[in-house]
């Protein structure tokens, strides 16, 4: 099963790179926007911990999508040294465009399936995402208690 996940994990950078060609953000830009658009406001900090890595890279990452107009980044007025990092609209219009063409190469390649495989993999899929998603607030809720 892992080996299955590690594939599609290697698959789907390229589909998403497809995606990006035409436009100006990569798949990794892509993934911090969505994120964003999800969480809502986030200091640079916390974004940090969520997306563990080069610091400088992430920073880099924001500043190139700062400049492009798709994020936001504000000094906290109670705490100057804190950066907050938002959405903006122009991101939200990126990530909707995004998420329309994903939708649709997904379901070129799903509509392959037969209607009783497609309905399977749903129900498996939604069960792995919730697992996932339990497995993740596991590990965050243990690295807020160190």
């Amino acid at each position: 099963m892992s080996a299955l996940i590690d594939r599609v994990v290697l698959v789907m950078p390229r589909l998403m790179r497809s995606d990006c060609d035409d436009q100006v953000i990569t798949p990794h830009q892509g993934v911090l926007l969505r994120a964003l658009e999800a969480r809502g406001p986030i200091s640079l900090t916390e974004l940090r911990r969520s997306f563990p890595g080069a610091q400088s890279s992430l920073s880099e990452l924001v500043g190139r999508l700062a400049r492009l107009g798709f994020v936001q980044k504000k000094p906290l007025p109670a705490d100057r040294r804190t950066v907050m990092v938002a959405i903006t609209t122009r991101g939200r219009a990126m990530v909707a465009q995004q998420r329309k063409v994903m939708r649709e190469r997904h379901k070129n390649v799903l509509e392959k399936l037969s209607s009783d495989d497609q309905d399977r993999f749903v129900q498996a899929f939604e069960t792995v995402v919730e697992l996932f998603g339990r497995a993740a607030a596991t590990v965050t809720d243990a690295e807020k208690d160190e």
